[in-house]
């Protein structure tokens, strides 16, 4: 599995940079509802493909849906959109966070919907998500690395692209030209992990630690070299270490998962809790965090440099000019603070993962098809009797 976590990774990953690259240069080609046939286009052709080279298979193993624990699907997926809602960084600054009634109530639902969902967990037989996925070690340490790193790493949504288009003056097809490095850096990341992880078989406590010091070297150099005259190549390298970086961490992870030592019919529960702390809680909670610590640091910094500024300072220069000039100034004072106070925070956690985790290697061994299907069997049939 963590030679075919590889390839998948490889895939989406690098699917998502394209996907921004094709977006950019086919609005500036021509007219940005373009995308919009593109994608259809290329759906339909998906759906002929499928079509096409997909063989039918048909068993005589049937499958009916019992057991399965609808209510909880539904709660977790109200707590799901409930977590999103409230730390999207959007939503989060337009309402004004918790000082509204929209994110309050939004915290408390969501609040509520969890709460039912581990009740309910204790004594149903078949819960959507069971507290042996939720309590699974391997599980909970993955959830931990996924929340600390995407923390850390939520500069990406934040300050990439305010730093390059409000400091540095590019335009979207500069933004998208970097893609490229971060693509780069997945196809590395890829093929080291293939090699190190998948064939060599290295600990995951030393790809995480790679990984995580992946990620002190991306904070590192902007915090070093965060200015106002940068060239676009200078930025090739920390977007290139990005790659590697989060590509190194998802595939380790991933793979921890499966070798978490869960049966077969809870595994798919443990996958749920990955893809939401993974993509969800990662894509949202990181950068609402990252976004409202910049926003405070920017206004603080405003304020102290405006402070001994008067009208005698600059004569020749417009108040509004002035004005920008301070902004600018304390959103790369802000910038640079919280690169350094993130790579403080991803040095300790090198060090935690140097110190907690033990010399366990990739090897998880999955059931053959006949048993998975003797145990269906006998799953079906004891519904059916009970």
């Amino acid at each position: 599995m963590a030679i075919f976590f590889c390839y998948v990774y490889l895939l989406v990953d690098g699917a998502i940079q394209l996907s921004g690259v094709a977006t950019v240069y086919t609005a500036f080609a021509g007219h940005w509802e373009g995308m919009q046939y593109i994608i259809g286009a290329l759906l339909v052709l998906m759906i002929v493909l499928v079509y096409i080279f997909v063989k039918p298979v048909r068993t005589p193993l049937q499958m009916p849906l019992l057991g399965i624990d609808w209510l909880g699907s539904v709660l977790w997926g109200g707590f799901m959109l409930c977590f999103v809602f409230v730390f999207v960084c959007v939503y989060g600054d337009f309402y004004d966070w918790w000082e509204s009634g929209e994110i309050t109530g939004a915290t408390l639902l969501g609040v509520a919907f969890s709460g039912i969902n581990l009740w309910r967990a204790t004594f149903l037989r078949h819960p959507y998500i069971s507290l042996r996925a939720m309590t699974n070690r391997n599980v909970v340490r993955v959830c931990i690395v996924y929340t600390v790193y995407f923390i850390i790493m939520g500069t990406e949504h934040v300050f990439e692209s305010s730093y390059a288009i409000g400091i540095l003056g590019f335009d979207q097809t500069d933004l998208a030209d970097l893609n490229w490095a971060v693509l780069a850096g997945i196809i590395v990341g890829t093929v080291f992990t293939y090699v190190a992880f998948g064939l060599m078989r290295w600990r995951y406590k030393s790809m995480i630690t790679i990984g995580f010091m992946l990620a002190a070297l991306y904070l590192a150099y902007f915090y070093f070299t965060l200015d106002y005259n940068v060239e676009k190549q200078a930025l090739v390298l920390p977007l290139f270490i990005r790659g590697v970086a989060s590509v190194v961490i998802s595939i380790v992870c991933l793979t921890a998962i499966v070798q978490s030592g869960l049966p077969f019919l809870v595994f798919p529960q443990a996958l749920v809790l990955n893809g939401f702390f993974g993509a969800v809680a990662g894509a949202t909670l990181g950068p609402a965090v990252i976004g409202e610590w910049l926003s405070h640091t920017v206004a603080r910094n405003y304020v102290n440099l405006s402070m001994p500024l008067t009208a005698f300072d600059a004569p020749a220069m417009a108040l509004p000019e002035l004005t920008g000039m301070v902004k600018l100034q304390a959103m790369a004072m802000a910038m640079k603070e919280i690169y350094g106070w993130l790579l403080i925070v991803c040095v300790l956690a090198i060090i935690a993962i140097m110190v907690s985790y033990g010399t366990l290697r990739p090897n998880a061994i999955f059931p053959k098809w006949s048993t998975v299907r003797r145990t269906l069997r006998h799953l079906v049939r004891s519904g059916e009797q009970d």
